[in-house]
Order: structure tokens, then C-alpha cells, then sequence
């Protein structure tokens, strides 16, 4: 049986399978020409499956789900070896019912349950400052080249240097040229990564890049921040041009970003 024959075969079993607990199948297109896939995305956890031609693999996959969709740090959660001049569509089908008890048995619940935990609390996240970087390449192509180099050179991944050098100069420039909903849409990645993320990366949004922008720069962006967002980087904007540890953000209520400012003027 066919490669592709194969792979249709198994992510429809697993379509339908997922389809009864909520998930729906997405359209996705992948550069990889060796690679055929198929994800599934549910509240909070997605899934896909995954056929590599040079490997002859199928694989079945998982990670969380964030506010802008899956967060791609994969799991993999089954590998089987799929040749298509010896195996047969018994073994599609014993892949497929294998997929399926990955994504319905007990331990698949139970996973998904603890996602949903996860994604309720309201303590520091863990997604780290190269996963923060990650986020602006659909803003900045050019990101993605400056990362694997990054990787390349440096270990761990020097988050507040990459953001000073890298991300802040192309924050600055884009908040100046964008407008409504475009800037919205822009300070939406702030909050979703503050929120999620851990202690360096809340003080490399705070203290190098929202600190890196000029008062009429930050005042714009800072206005359609949300509350938890915009509360923190006022409270961090004292310490500009300082070196400070992270702090967590003071509780109090705070309405608009510009009036604030103009109030410590």
C-alpha cells in the first residue's frame, strides 16, 4: 500500500476518533517535501501525525495549545516504521488503532486533563525567552535566521542579549508605523507571552523591550496591552536604563497607560 494511501488512511481514523472528544483538523502546508502531516487542535492540547518519506515513519505527536495555536514544542508519543513496498493496509491499520489509544486511552486523558490545569493557573508559565523570540518571526522573517544563529553560537540561548540586539531595534520601528488594529494584533503576542511565560522571559518583555522604546512608542503599544501586561511594564518603566531583577508587578488597578505617564511627569 502506498505511502500516501497509508497516512490518509490513518489521520482519518484519527480524525474521527478526535473529532468525538472536540478536536478539529486544521489545513496545513509544510516546506518539507519529504513530509507529510495532518493536526488536530483541540482547547488545549493539539496532536498530529506525521509521515517522514526518508525515514519511512510514521509518528504521532502532541504539544499544548496556546492563545496563537499550537505551541510546536512536540512530543512524540508513538514512532512506527512504515515501508510501503512490504507493508500492507493491515499495518496502516494497526498504526491507525495504535494513534487512536495514543490520543483516547486513559493516559491521553489524563494528559489532556492536566493541560487544562496547566492553562487555569495563574502562577509564572514556562515558556522560556527563545520561545519569546520565536513568536516575532511572523513579524520579522529575518528572526529566524538570527535564532539558528544564535543557537549555533551561544548555549544556553542568551535571551536578554538576543531581545537587546535583535528584537527590541525592530520592535521599536514597527510600533511607530502600525496602527489600529494591526498594533492590537501586535500587542496581543505580549500578552499572550507574558502570561505564559517564566520569570526571564516576563523581565526581558518588562525591563529590555518594552523599556527599549521611546515614552511616545511605549505609551502607544502600552495602551492596548491588557491590564496584567500593561500594569507590569509601567511598573518596571522606573527602571529604565537600570539593571534590576525580575519583580513581579505591584497589585493595583491601572486604567490607561498614557494617563499614568503623564502623571509621573
Amino acid at each position: 500500500m502506498q505511502y500516501k494511501q497509508a497516512f490518509d488512511l490513518i489521520a482519518g481514523k484519527v480524525e474521527e476518533e478526535l473529532t468525538r472528544s472536540g478536536y478539529a483538523r486544521q489545513k496545513v502546508t509544510t516546506e518539507n517535501e519529504n513530509e507529510l502531516v495532518a493536526l488536530f487542535t483541540g482547547e488545549n492540547m493539539a496532536y498530529s501525525v506525521v509521515y517522514i518519506l526518508e525515514r519511512q515513519q510514521m509518528v504521532l505527536r502532541s504539544c499544548p495549545m496556546t492563545d496563537e495555536g499550537p505551541d510546536n514544542q512536540w512530543k512524540v508519543l508513538a514512532t512506527w516504521l512504515y515501508d510501503e513496498e512490504t507493508s500492507s493496509q493491515k499495518d496502516a491499520e494497526s498504526i491507525a488503532n495504535d494513534f487512536i489509544e495514543g490520543v483516547s486511552g486513559t493516559i491521553a486523558i489524563k494528559r489532556a486533563k492536566q493541560m487544562k490545569q496547566k492553562k487555569k493557573k495563574n502562577d509564572d508559565g514556562n515558556a522560556d525567552p527563545k520561545f519569546l523570540a520565536k513568536r516575532f518571526v511572523t513579524y520579522f522573517p529575518e528572526l529566524k535566521d538570527e535564532i539558528r544563529e544564535e543557537e549555533d553560537c551561544y548555549y544556553p540561548f542568551r535571551g536578554a542579549t538576543f531581545a537587546r540586539e535583535h528584537l527590541a531595534p525592530k520592535i521599536a520601528a514597527f510600533v511607530q508605523s502600525a496602527k489600529g488594529r494591526e498594533l492590537e494584533k501586535f500587542a496581543s503576542v505580549f500578552d499572550t507571552q507574558y502570561a505564559n511565560g517564566d520569570a526571564d522571559t516576563r523581565a526581558i518583555i518588562t525591563v529590555v523591550l518594552l523599556n527599549s522604546l521611546e515614552d511616545s512608542e511605549f505609551t502607544k503599544l502600552c495602551d492596548v496591552l491588557n491590564e496584567d501586561t500593561q500594569m507590569a511594564a509601567l511598573a518596571a518603566r522606573k527602571y529604565k536604563g537600570k539593571e534590576v531583577k525580575p519583580e513581579k508587578p505591584q497589585n493595583k488597578t491601572v486604567s490607561k497607560a498614557r494617563n499614568l505617564l503623564n502623571s509621573a511627569n
